[in-house]
C-alpha cells in the first residue's frame, strides 16, 4: 500500500481527519484534529485524502467551530459543506405585509432562487414538471432558505444536497439504485461508480429492514385538497418483485401537508411519488473497505463479494472517511 497523504486548508501537523455524509443529512461534516492551524471561523475549508499519487478532494465547505484540547495541545476544527449557508440564511422580509412572493414557478426554479439568497449560485437541477403558486402566490418569510427548499424537495420526493465540489444539487435521487423505469420526471438509470471486491473489503454485513417502509401516503393541500396513494404489496429489492410484506390489510402511513399544494393533480403526484419512495424493503449492508477517496454518499457501487455470495449494485446511503497516521478506512451503509 502506498504511503498515506492528507491535506486540510490551513492545517498542519495533522493527527486525524473524519469526513462523513448521509443521504438524509443536511450537510456533510469534516472534523480535523491538528497541532497547528491558521484558519478562522467562516473560512473556506477543503479536505483531500488518499495515498501518494492517488488522492482527491472529499470535502469542501466552511469552518464552523474551533476547539483547543488540553493537555494534548491540539486543535479540533469542525466544518460543514456549503449548504450550511442555506441553513444559516433566515429569510425575513423588511415588511411582514410584503414577503417574498412567487407565482406559477417551477420547483427547481424556486429552490434556485432561494439558494441564491444565501449566496449559493453554483446550482444544478433536473426538471420536476412541478409548479407552485398556480392559484395562490407562494410567500416565503420567517424560514431558512434550506428548510423551505427541503419542504419542496420532500413533496416531490427528490433529493437536495451539496456535493464535495461545492455544487448544490436538486435531482430525482432515490436512496437506492435507480433503473430509470418508474416513469417519474428525472428518473435516470444509475451507472455504478466502481466495483468493490473482497480484496479491499475489511467487513461486510448485509441484511433486510422494513423500519422505513410505508405502504400508504396521504397529502393535504390548501382549501381542503386531499390525495392518497396506497398499495397492499411492497417492493422487495432482493427478488425484484412486489410481495405481501406487512400483514394483509395493514398499512403504515406517511403524511405530508403544505399550503402550497393548491391543485388536486399536484397533491396526487406528491402522494404517488412518495409512495414509490417509501413502499419498499431496505436491503442494507454495512461495508468497511480500505480508504478510498472516490467513494461518496449518493453514489452507486457494485459489490462483488464471493465471501458474502453477493454481486449487486448498492447505493451509498452513508459514508465516513477516517484518516490518521495509523491508517485510512472508508465505512459505508449501503442500500438497494
Amino acid at each position: 500500500m502506498s504511503r498515506l497523504t492528507a491535506s486540510a486548508t490551513g492545517c498542519s501537523n495533522l493527527i486525524s481527519i473524519t469526513v462523513s455524509d448521509n443521504h438524509d443529512a443536511t450537510t456533510s461534516t469534516a472534523v480535523i484534529k491538528c497541532l497547528n492551524h491558521t484558519v478562522s471561523i467562516g473560512d473556506s475549508m477543503i479536505v483531500s485524502l488518499g495515498y501518494v499519487g492517488d488522492s482527491g478532494t472529499v470535502f469542501k465547505g466552511y469552518v464552523k467551530q474551533i476547539e483547543r484540547e488540553i493537555p494534548d495541545d491540539a486543535y479540533v476544527i469542525t466544518a460543514h459543506n456549503v449548504l450550511i449557508r442555506a441553513v444559516d440564511y433566515f429569510i425575513v422580509s423588511n415588511n411582514p405585509e410584503n414577503p417574498i412572493s412567487y407565482n406559477n414557478i417551477k420547483a427547481e426554479r424556486l429552490i434556485k432562487n432561494l439558494m441564491a439568497l444565501a449566496g449559493l449560485t453554483n446550482y444544478s437541477s433536473g426538471n420536476t414538471y412541478f409548479s407552485l403558486g398556480i392559484n395562490y402566490p407562494v410567500e416565503v418569510n420567517l424560514v431558512s432558505a434550506y428548510d423551505f427548499s427541503k419542504m419542496i424537495a420532500d413533496l416531490v420526493a427528490w433529493g437536495l444536497w451539496a456535493d464535495r465540489n461545492g455544487t448544490v444539487n436538486f435531482y430525482n435521487r432515490k436512496p437506492y439504485p435507480m433503473d430509470g423505469l418508474s416513469g417519474q420526471p428525472g428518473d435516470v438509470a444509475d451507472t455504478p461508480l466502481k466495483t468493490v471486491t473482497d480484496s479491499t473489503v475489511l467487513s461486510f454485513s448485509p441484511g433486510l429492514d422494513e423500519k422505513d417502509l410505508r405502504n400508504r401516503v396521504v397529502v393535504y393541500g390548501s382549501e381542503g385538497i386531499f390525495a392518497e396513494a396506497k398499495q397492499a404489496t411492497s417492493y422487495n429489492p432482493r427478488t425484484g418483485t412486489y410481495q405481501q410484506i406487512l400483514p394483509a390489510g395493514f398499512y403504515k402511513t406517511a403524511a405530508a401537508a403544505s399550503q402550497w399544494i393548491d391543485s388536486q393533480s399536484m397533491a396526487q403526484n406528491a402522494a404517488n411519488y412518495n409512495l414509490a419512495l417509501y413502499n419498499r424493503l431496505a436491503d442494507i449492508g454495512n461495508l468497511t473497505v480500505l480508504g478510498d477517496h472516490d467513494l461518496d454518499a449518493r453514489e452507486v457501487i457494485t459489490v462483488n463479494s464471493s465471501k458474502a455470495g453477493i454481486n449487486a449494485d448498492y447505493y451509498i446511503f452513508y459514508v465516513e472517511h477516517s484518516w490518521s497516521s495509523k491508517g485510512y478506512i472508508t465505512s459505508m451503509q449501503l442500500r438497494r
